[in-house]
């Protein structure tokens, strides 16, 4: 399938439930776009990349149907659904920002204060170690020291993979979310 086939589906798949009339109209706009970047010569995934997800785009788009849909027959009930669907949105935004961003970082903090207790216990007992005298000698006091030490090792390595994911992630999310742009400029972007 092609990366035009696969956006164009995934918007209208997005977009499931509106007006059809709509979304019709959304979708041959987006067709449109294809079509110009396919005149000057970029590829479908360029085009495709340059619009954006097309599942945080279809949430715009629902969103900004509601508001037209409002401005051309304002009632009670499409006037509820203009502000449900913009709280619903603006919910995603706070919950992510608000909660799961703190979250986080107090993992990380964590995550942090124990890589340094585990350094710190591993390199005291290799200088107080003996003077411990732990069951095994010498050598049981260097090994566990040494473990503890390797352990702040992995459990780095293992932060910074899980760092990397999280980071990513949230890149794509602020990528996605905060390309804000009315549609008239993203039909220049192709």
């Amino acid at each position: 399938m092609s990366a035009r086939a696969e956006f164009l589906a995934a918007l209208r798949a997005g977009l499931r439930g509106a007006p059809e009339g709509a979304l019709d109209e959304v979708i041959a706009d987006y067709d449109t776009h294809f079509a110009e970047g396919k005149a000057v010569n970029r590829s479908e995934q360029e085009i495709a990349a340059s619009l954006g997800d097309p599942w945080a785009l279809a949430n715009e788009l629902r969103v900004e149907l509601r508001i037209a849909h409002w401005e051309a027959a304002p009632s009670p009930r499409s006037g509820v659904q203009m502000v449900a669907a913009v709280i619903a949105l603006g919910v995603l935004n706070a919950a992510l920002s608000f909660l799961v961003l703190p979250l986080l970082l107090l993992i990380a903090l964590a995550v942090i204060v124990t890589i340094s207790a585990c350094v710190a216990g591993g390199i005291w007992m290799l200088f107080a170690g003996p003077s411990l005298e732990i069951p095994g000698g010498a050598s049981a006091t260097v090994l566990s020291a040494i473990g503890l030490i390797f352990a702040a090792l992995s459990l780095s390595a293992l932060t910074a993979l899980c760092g990397r994911f999280l980071a990513n992630a949230l890149a794509r999310w602020v990528r996605l979310h905060y390309q804000l742009l009315p549609r008239a400029d993203r039909a220049g972007t192709t």
